[in-house]
């Protein structure tokens, strides 16, 4: 098969896995899109921080509050990067450049309403994405997986719109997490300058029944 084809098939594919998510049901009535500075002040889940992915270093730190999960959201939580555009050969070109050059990221997740703060173990998909492993002591993934945070939960938060297209790659995930108050900390690992410019978010969800 040649490269052109293979882009075009992977591309038809995308395009399906995204109409697929669209597909999920969305509030009747949803609030507007929240503007960047209110999604940077969101602090209960789910969550979205910008971030930039060209220089190694702490790229995020954010201080939040777990609510339970409404359905069609399950007790999963699933930590990642969105990417959005209006394009989806544009959107496959930055999820590209991310995956294909593999971006080591450290990841720390405590809960913090305790009497001290308590460690969570996060673990992460296979790279074929049909298994889970638990995520090492250091704390770092390498590989990213195609992800997804429950939809309606945020439609009803103001972070999602039908007129963008999405694809988050997953960086890790945690079950059965318990409502409270946490602190995540992401590293990067790696300078990666090829990634300067890339608009690109932390996002923070419980994944969706059937995802």
């Amino acid at each position: 098969m040649t490269r052109p084809l293979r882009r075009g098939l992977v591309v038809l594919a995308v395009l399906g896995a995204l109409a697929a998510c669209r597909a999920s049901p969305a509030p009747e009535v949803a609030p507007p899109l929240l503007t960047r500075a209110q999604a940077e002040a969101r602090t209960v889940v789910p969550i979205t921080r910008a971030v930039q992915l060209q220089k190694a270093g702490r790229i995020a730190e954010v201080t939040f509050d777990l609510p339970a999960p409404q359905k069609p959201a399950i007790p999963i939580l699933n930590i990642g990067l969105r990417l959005q555009d209006t394009d989806a050969r544009r959107l496959l070109d930055a999820s590209e450049k991310i995956t294909l050059g593999r971006l080591p990221t450290r990841l720390r997740l405590e809960r913090i309403d305790g009497s001290a703060p308590r460690h969570v173990q996060l673990w992460q998909r296979t790279r074929d994405g049909r298994d889970s492993q638990k995520i090492g002591d250091d704390g770092v993934v390498t590989d990213l997986t195609t992800g997804s945070v429950d939809i309606n939960s945020l439609a009803e938060a103001g972070l999602y719109s039908e007129d963008v297209l999405y694809r988050t790659l997953q960086l890790a995930q945690v079950g059965g997490v318990a409502p409270g108050r946490y602190v995540l900390r992401v590293d990067l690992v790696e300078d990666r300058p090829q990634l300067d410019g890339l608009d690109a978010e932390l996002i923070v969800g419980y994944q969706s029944l059937g995802k």
